[in-house]
């Protein structure tokens, strides 16, 4: 599927917000509460040739400025631990497109496997489908939608 407004919450390095801005040649906004993550995605998008399509912003999470404007995301990806995940699960339903408008797709990895129904369970409360889980050397991969 080709996503048309992606977000990387947690970016790090920026490595997912550079595949999805190089696979689907769309902007990509790329979130971090680290100032140094967002200054290393900066510079490895430029250094990736997708400068111009990645977006990296510095913010506390969903409540950055620059993440409230360019939603709703039919892609929102995160590859942060658990109980990051489980305090954000509101905030991210809040940032996925609408069921009436297409719906939208979040795949949280960066997990244990055996925090992944704490997960799941915490994004379903808010409405949001469980569709796969993949579990790979003791990390798990979520995908949920609505």
């Amino acid at each position: 599927r080709r996503f048309q407004r992606p977000l990387d919450m947690g970016c790090g390095s920026g490595i997912l917000a550079l595949a999805m801005a190089k696979t689907w040649r769309v902007p990509v906004v790329a979130s971090d509460i680290d100032p140094e993550s967002a200054r290393v995605t900066r510079l490895n998008a430029r250094q990736n040739g997708v400068g111009p399509l990645v977006r990296a912003v510095c913010g506390r999470g969903y409540r950055s400025q620059a993440v409230a404007r360019s939603g709703p995301y039919d892609l929102i990806v995160a590859n942060i631990l658990a109980r990051p995940l489980i305090k954000m699960a509101g905030d991210l339903v809040r940032h996925l497109r609408p069921a009436r408008q297409g719906g939208g797709t979040a795949i949280l990895s960066g997990l244990l496997a055996r925090d992944a129904r704490w997960v799941a369970a915490a994004h379903e409360a808010w409405g949001l489908r469980l569709n796969r889980t993949m579990v790979h050397d003791g990390w798990a991969t979520l995908v949920l939608s609505r």
